[in-house]
């Protein structure tokens, strides 16, 4: 018993010794001030601003979608005597099949819904009343409200 109240005092006293020489060792002071002799003067005190800098950001927005546009926008309502081919928009066709022959160059385009259409040179085309200009090889090029546009044809995808 005599032997476990020595070591709790000898214990506390290290712990004890061990808080105040930490204190000492953290808590630097701060050197005393040189005292002003009548020769020296004192220099005014310059107080310098932090500068803040922002980092600068850019969004170019050439080729993306307008973030305000809802992404779901209701079509109008068919005019009558439109083709059918006018009621998609042109990224929403796809190019299956091109047939070139005496007569002229067709062009097979298959619609979201499974639709196959035919079309020809000088067709209209497209929700904002594209035209196709001309049928090539591996494409068709389209106008639409003054920009080109292309349908390419795809190679068959193997199952």
């Amino acid at each position: 018993m005599e032997r476990k109240r020595i070591l709790i005092i000898v214990g506390v006293f290290l712990l004890i010794t061990l808080l105040v020489v930490s204190y000492f060792l953290l808590n630097k002071t701060e050197k005393p001030q040189q005292i002003l002799t009548t020769t020296q003067k004192k220099q005014p005190v310059q107080v310098v601003e932090p500068t803040i800098v922002f980092p600068t950001y850019t969004y170019d927005a050439q080729q993306m979608r307008d973030p305000f546009v809802p992404l779901i926008l209701k079509r109008d309502e068919r005019k009558k005597g439109v083709s059918p081919l006018e009621s998609y928009e042109i990224e929403e066709l796809k190019l299956t099949g091109i047939a070139i022959d005496k007569k002229g160059a067709f062009a097979l385009l298959q619609a979201t819904d499974g639709r196959f259409y035919i079309v020809r040179e000088n067709d209209r085309i497209g929700y904002s009343g594209g035209k196709v200009v001309k049928i090539l090889k591996d494409g068709i090029k389209i106008i639409e409200n003054n920009k080109v546009k292309y349908l390419k044809l795809r190679p068959e995808e193997e199952k």
